[in-house]
């Protein structure tokens, strides 16, 4: 395939550059190229690591498709870490595209992908203004599905135990009365709760939160708001929301390899 070819099908289909949100990096961020520039080896992965970077240049990868960059922020020195990675690059001529948050909004990305692992219902989608105007739709606000009419109402406690098994977490923060039942829920496949994405959904009357790992303010905010708040480390869902994305374009483009770049978790839990 030409490089034009996956990088229009990625901006305007599977991770539309219009999600991105505020001054994160999205496209090209590493390489140069022309859009005729023939691709043959993709290569996804959740982070740009040592390792993924060495398993590209060893398998002469043409191009990375990674959901997060070196860092959040722009590159303004360079640290040892940094520069192993930078020199590993320079072996072997490859381009990295992030995707950010952009992946996070998209259908079929890290919030859908929560939502359906967790076998609940879209209702709506929790949309937020980035720095053009742009209607992001970054969360889904979502129901429990009622498979017959006797079902019992779903409980914090049921939730909690769903997530644990269904997204293979060893660890769940949460804030809430187990036993309080929870009608209306909003996931934000992000790693950082946001306040202001919270406050949103407590406008709209949700009463429980997903998103990643959050802090002692936060913590005390959602308890004082009477809303069930749920942390968790978001790798493993966006390992599989990568996973779908590799299946499906490996169906569009038949005669090119793709790769995924498996990897643990680099959170882990002391028993």
């Amino acid at each position: 395939m030409l490089f034009e070819e996956i990088e229009l099908i990625i901006k305007n289909k599977f991770s539309p550059k219009i999600f991105r949100t505020d001054s994160e990096y999205y496209g090209l961020y590493y390489g140069q190229v022309n859009s005729k520039k023939h691709i043959k080896k993709i290569l996804f992965t959740v982070d740009l690591s040592l390792e993924s970077i060495h398993y590209a240049v060893k398998n002469k990868i043409n191009l990375i498709i990674s959901l997060n960059g070196f860092n959040n922020n722009p590159i303004t020195h360079f640290n040892q870490l940094l520069v192993n990675k930078l020199n590993l690059l320079s072996r072997y001529p490859l381009l990295i595209f992030i995707l950010n948050s952009t992946f996070i909004a998209a259908e079929g990305g890290v919030s859908d992908t929560i939502m359906e692992s967790l076998y609940l219902k879209l209702d709506q989608t929790l949309n937020v203004k980035n720095n053009k105007g742009d209607s992001v739709p970054i969360g889904r606000i979502c129901i429990p599905n009622s498979y017959t009419e006797n079902s019992k109402a779903m409980t914090l406690d049921k939730l909690l135990g769903r997530i644990k098994s269904n997204l293979e977490l060893e660890k769940v923060l949460f804030v809430g009365d187990l036993n309080s039942e929870v009608k209306k829920i909003c996931i934000v496949g992000k790693d950082k709760l946001n306040i202001n994405y919270l406050i949103k959904a407590l406008k709209i009357e949700c009463d429980c939160y997903i998103s990643g790992y959050f802090d002692h303010q936060i913590a005390s905010y959602a308890k004082e708001s009477r809303i069930n708040l749920i942390g968790i480390s978001l790798y493993n869902c966006s390992s599989i929301a990568l996973k779908k994305l590799h299946n499906i374009l490996s169906l569009e483009f038949p005669y090119d390899d793709f790769y995924f770049f498996e990897s643990r978790d680099p959170i882990t839990i002391f028993n």
